[in-house]
């Protein structure tokens, strides 16, 4: 049984970051010096995604939902800068194909609302742009977890 140094908390079987406090795990297959400049923030929010089911988490299904906080939602879901800079916040942590298959779709789910509204006469034109915004924010920390921890490098 493994407890964090940091803050004395139990860690799980193959666990790289502490469930508490976020501090990298040592002895793992994932090593702190892995992940150089990590910040304490990020630390924390791959410490819930591990909490929500790691590699299987996404922001719609999450193995062990019934272990997470409202926090750790939080924590997985929500990305100010995803959500206002998008595809360029993409870019920036590195994910271009990422970047570029989630804008492609949410052109084509833009596309698909404006034409709804038009067929429907609903002025939909001043909020699509929410779309795109909630879906960068929602999918951007896993999207980095999955780069940064589990060195993929996908499309989708």
């Amino acid at each position: 049984m493994a407890f964090c140094e940091q803050c004395g908390a139990q860690l799980g079987a193959d666990a790289a970051f502490c469930n508490g406090c976020g501090n990298p795990a040592t002895g793992l297959a994932t090593p702190s010096d892995a992940l150089p400049g990590l910040s304490a923030k990020w630390r924390q929010r791959f410490a819930a995604i591990e909490r929500a089911g790691g590699e299987g988490a996404r922001w719609w299904r999450w193995p062990n939902a019934k272990e997470l906080t409202r926090r750790d939602k939080r924590l997985i879901t929500s990305n100010l800068w995803a959500f206002v800079f998008g595809p360029f916040y993409y870019l920036y942590l590195g994910m271009w194909r990422k970047a570029i298959t989630l804008t492609l779709l949410a052109l084509v789910i833009d596309a698909i609302l404006g034409m709804a509204g038009d067929v429907l006469n609903v002025p939909v034109d001043g909020f699509l742009w929410i779309v795109s915004a909630v879906m960068f924010r929602q999918c951007a920390n896993v999207d980095y977890y999955r780069k940064a921890m589990l060195k993929r490098r996908e499309w989708w």
